[in-house]
């Protein structure tokens, strides 16, 4: 049997510039490297499409309740739901229904979700076992909540202070609901839309 060599040699460069079959037609332009939050951040200004050229001034930055909430789930990650937590969802969700949180929850919502697993992890014998804030937050809160509200300080407040009044020690966390729910109220603030 005869060996294949390792590795081909080619000593002779293609030549070919133009391709051979007429069927296709290939345009190529040099560009110069892009930053991809730049790009990313270009195209929102655009509405989604940057072929147009026109910027949208009417594009709303503003953070939903939602998104914040998705926020606090990814900070906070494996963290098991608590009390505290499902007190500052539940009037997350209320404020983002248009009412307070004695007003009532969304069924099957976000804040009925964080309340059965408190529940389930009050009975959990593992760690394994408990439901976790990126279980209850992470792709359902922007899913089951109005998309239009954006968070105010008002929210956040009211948030922070249903997490410390069901919290053992009576505090927040300091990466918690309450405390995505600030930052994004004050970056809603800066970036109020041009009336």
């Amino acid at each position: 049997m005869e060996s294949r060599p390792s590795r081909i040699e080619c000593s002779e460069l293609s030549k070919q510039t133009e391709p051979k079959n007429p069927g296709r037609v290939f345009h190529t332009e040099r560009v110069a490297p892009r930053d991809a939050a730049e790009s990313v951040t270009e195209q929102l200004a655009h509405g989604g499409s940057g072929d147009d050229g026109v910027i949208d001034e009417t594009y709303d930055s503003r953070v939903k309740i939602g998104e914040a909430l998705e926020g606090s789930a990814r900070a906070i990650g494996d963290k098991p739901v608590e009390r505290s937590d499902a007190a500052a969802i539940r009037v997350a969700e209320a404020s983002a229904l248009g009412g307070d949180a004695e007003r009532g929850a969304i069924p099957g919502g976000v804040a009925e979700r964080a309340q059965a697993a408190v529940a389930t992890n009050a009975r959990a014998v593992r760690d394994e076992e408990k439901v976790t804030m990126t279980d209850v937050l992470t792709w359902e809160a922007t899913m089951k909540l109005p998309t239009g509200k954006a968070v105010t300080s008002e929210v956040a407040a009211a948030a922070a202070e249903a997490e410390a009044a069901n919290d053992p020690q009576a505090k927040t966390n300091p990466r918690g609901v309450s405390a995505a729910l600030d930052m994004a109220a004050k970056h809603n603030s800066e970036h109020e839309p041009a009336a």
